[in-house]
């Protein structure tokens, strides 16, 4: 994957600067979080296809990890304990929440991707299912043969981007303690990836750079 080019209308060089001019500007007494907001023109939202929801492998972990919450039995539930998940939900573990909407959407929040054993399936999605699909967060079902552990590692180096009612997006590529040539090469992968899925459907109209707490830099 190319690093810079010129069709982006900016350069690695160019966004180096906007990070670092970023890293030492608007210093909170936390770690804040660098967050990419792509605006995209041309796509229809209300076609099928024009709403997007895919999980995106960053080349460098962020150093504020994706909670993974794994819902299963047994060996996966095993498996995931292994695999560093952050939440383990066995089958009457779920069935207890019935009703409880108050935790029911505590988790859905708190927890950014989510793992299901197929069979439990249909009680996710009854239970969980309203809580996670407002929030876009749709669980990704693990069968037998999958490395649960190489998954989870996977996803806790990982965004989501979504376009759901307005043609943007918004996603972290990594915190302000993160060396800024990591935290660029992130930035540059989502935006591959955001061009590759919007092909044919759209095209990328500006692209921005913020920190948690800081003004908007304009990269293109």
């Amino acid at each position: 994957m190319p690093l810079a080019t010129e069709k982006k209308g900016f350069s690695l060089k160019d966004l180096n600067e906007a990070i670092t001019k970023l890293k030492n500007e608007s210093k909170k007494n936390f770690t804040q979080t660098f967050d990419l907001v792509i605006h995209i023109e041309g796509l229809d939202i209300k076609k099928e296809g024009g709403k997007l929801n895919k999980i995106i492998m960053l080349p460098n972990k962020p150093s504020k990890e994706k909670k993974v919450c794994v819902i299963g039995e047994l060996t996966m539930a095993e498996k995931a304990k292994e695999g560093g998940a952050d939440l383990i939900l066995r089958k009457s573990d779920i069935e207890k929440l019935q009703g409880n909407k108050r935790e029911l959407k505590k988790i859905a929040r708190k927890y950014d991707f989510f793992l299901v054993q197929p069979d439990l399936m249909p009680l996710v999605g009854k239970l969980l299912g309203p809580y996670l699909g407002a929030r876009g967060k749709l669980p990704e079902i693990v069968s037998p043969n999958v490395d649960v552990k190489s998954t989870i590692s996977r996803l806790k180096q990982s965004v989501r981007i979504k376009v759901k009612n307005q043609p943007v997006i918004s996603c972290g590529i990594g915190t302000e303690d993160m060396p800024t040539e990591k935290l660029s090469e992130n930035a540059l992968t989502v935006i591959n990836e955001v061009e590759k899925l919007i092909e044919g459907k759209g095209r990328i109209k500006s692209i921005y750079l913020k920190k948690t707490m800081s003004y908007p830099i304009k990269l293109r």
